[in-house]
């Protein structure tokens, strides 16, 4: 009797790890057609490891330089930039031993230095556990945009996730 109680007992505590915390993310990746993002998160984990995502995203098209022939430093950061704030829900669809997956789907608006731009995000999401709360994932992600230049664009993305000790 006493070892079925101990069973229990251990089975509702590890039950409900990882679950319910909060985490501050950032994730850098290459998006199709010449593209670079970065997204800064904070992500807040409901039940079975679904979760909510509120984030700040930028984004960098590059082109050639014209005049030299390959990537310049101008060409990079001044060709086209878009800047975002948005929502995503992220329902877990695969769960395994320190490892799950959910998808990601969401929305956000932002500018791209001149005019208002909008986008609905799509994508897959796979989290890595590793000790002490933080997490290694990637991210296949695609966005679909709103009076931008780019009408569609997807890419991988790879990032951590810290902790923030708030449960």
């Amino acid at each position: 009797m006493l070892m079925l109680v101990s069973a229990m007992l251990m089975l509702a505590v590890t039950g409900n790890a990882q679950s319910h915390g909060n985490r501050l993310s950032l994730g850098v990746g290459a998006l199709y057609e010449k593209g670079f993002d970065a997204t800064i998160a904070v992500e807040h984990e409901t039940n079975n490891h679904n979760a909510w995502e509120y984030f700040a995203n930028g984004y960098v098209k590059w082109s050639e330089d014209e005049t030299a022939g390959h990537v310049t430093r101008d060409s990079f950061w001044n060709n086209y930039r878009t800047w975002g704030l948005g929502i995503a829900y992220k329902p877990c669809v695969v769960r395994s031993r320190n490892q799950y997956g959910c998808l990601r789907i969401g929305a956000s608006g932002g500018s791209d230095t001149h005019e208002f731009v909008g986008w609905t995000n799509m994508g897959y999401e796979h989290n890595y556990v590793l000790r002490h709360g933080c997490q290694l994932y990637w991210q296949v992600k695609t966005d679909v945009c709103i009076n931008g230049r780019d009408l569609f664009r997807t890419g991988l993305v790879l990032g951590i996730k810290f902790p923030t000790g708030a449960r």
